[in-house]
């Protein structure tokens, strides 16, 4: 049997739009990277955060503070350094509109970034003492450079805190935990125990009506953000739609951290980005059927003034601590703050307290008032590592 020369042509077109589509597919998943794990100079500072360059400057203290937890991975910080201080300045145009409309998040992830700094002291042959700027959250306006703390740093041989080798380590882990191995009990005691300002509070649950009370509240809030346009618009805002734009913005949210098995990672990094409505309402899902159901432990840290700058930066400085002692011991933690980023939003619209009400029945003392909530346990993966500015991207030195 002979083949047409019509059909011939035919089968040959249709091989040649194979290879050409099976080729753009190639491509695009190199240009996606499908097939790569997060690389590159956005990745380095996890690589240099005790560099030969910096080791017994201030700068390594800097090095140290960028690899701290903060919102959305916004980074909003700008240190400026000298020989005896450093600095610590909140860049408020690096926000996050109405997911935090006070900076209160903001704040606690510059607390994050001092902890870091202060453990990084002693390594590096310093010892700090930390000022931090007084006032209200209220008060501040967006777009410049607010001072929020200062570092005093003077020459020390003081032995280096243990919590300083954990800093590369630590990881949000936002995929499922192993429920069934629970949370250790000998954590859960030094977590109790962890020294905290006199303004801070720790709540800890792992069963009862507490635990399934601020569980509830998670998945609540995390609905009622979906709902709202404005938050879930101010959120997509921060998120890199892949390895070329991350390269150039070295901060925000991406794929490869948001706790997505293999095979939907893989598919999620090929296909064209969702909109802000439908990633957010993924999100929930992941919320409401991974997050909260595998959390062997749910927390709240509580201040008493929780619009109080020097407050929201001892929170940020508590959460850092537990962060790292968490990493360091191989459990996994990731904050899971949408009831307070929904108190935050009521106030802001002057609407009903509800969120602050369902928080204020799992805390049930009037004297504290819940600024962060967060989920731990055994992970079931390791977390990798988020995109950083450089030492010298942030640092200015004076």
């Amino acid at each position: 049997m002979t083949t047409s020369p019509t059909r011939r042509r035919l089968l040959q077109g249709a091989g040649v739009l194979t290879l050409v589509v099976a080729g753009g597919a190639v491509w695009r998943a190199h240009d996606r990277g499908v097939f790569a794990e997060p690389s590159g100079a956005a990745y380095d500072p996890w690589e240099m955060w005790n560099a030969p360059e910096y080791e017994g400057t201030p700068l390594a203290l800097v090095a140290a503070g960028i690899l701290a937890s903060n919102p959305h991975n916004t980074q909003p910080w700008v240190f400026r350094v000298s020989d005896t201080e450093i600095e610590v300045l909140a860049d408020t145009s690096r926000h996050l509109g109405s997911f935090d409309p006070y900076l209160r998040e903001m704040h606690v992830g510059l607390g994050c970034a001092v902890e870091n700094m202060a453990l990084a002291a002693p390594a590096n042959g310093f010892t700090v003492e930390v000022e931090s700027a007084p006032g209200t959250l209220t008060a501040i306006e967006r777009g410049g450079l607010v001072r929020a703390a200062a570092l005093r740093l003077s020459p020390s041989s003081a032995a280096a805190d243990p919590l300083y080798e954990a800093i590369p380590k630590r990881h949000t882990n936002r995929y499922p935990y192993d429920l069934a191995r629970g949370f250790p009990e000998e954590m859960l005691r030094g977590f109790a125990a962890m020294p905290a300002d006199e303004n801070v509070a720790l709540s800890l649950f792992t069963e009862g009506k507490g635990y399934e009370a601020l569980g509830r509240a998670i998945i609540d809030a995390t609905d009622e953000i979906v709902a709202d346009h404005a938050m879930i618009e101010d959120s997509h805002a921060w998120f890199r739609d892949g390895p070329d734009e991350m390269a150039r913005e070295r901060s925000g949210l991406e794929l490869d951290t948001a706790g997505l098995s293999p095979a939907l990672l893989a598919a999620a990094k090929f296909l064209p980005a969702l909109p802000a409505e439908q990633s957010h309402a993924a999100w929930a899902d992941q919320t409401r059927d991974t997050h909260v159901p595998t959390a062997a432990l749910l927390g709240l840290i509580s201040v008493r003034d929780r619009y109080d700058r020097p407050q929201s930066l001892a929170a940020g400085r508590l959460w850092q601590r537990l962060h790292l002692s968490a990493s360091a011991a191989g459990i996994a933690m990731h904050p899971l703050n949408q009831p307070v980023e929904t108190i935050d939003r009521e106030r802001q619209l002057e609407m009903e307290a509800k969120s602050e009400a369902r928080l204020a029945e799992i805390v049930n003392n009037p004297d504290w008032q819940p600024t962060f909530c967060f989920r731990g346990g055994l992970p079931t993966r390791e977390a990798p590592a988020s995109a950083r500015r450089s030492v010298e991207t942030v640092a200015e030195k004076v």
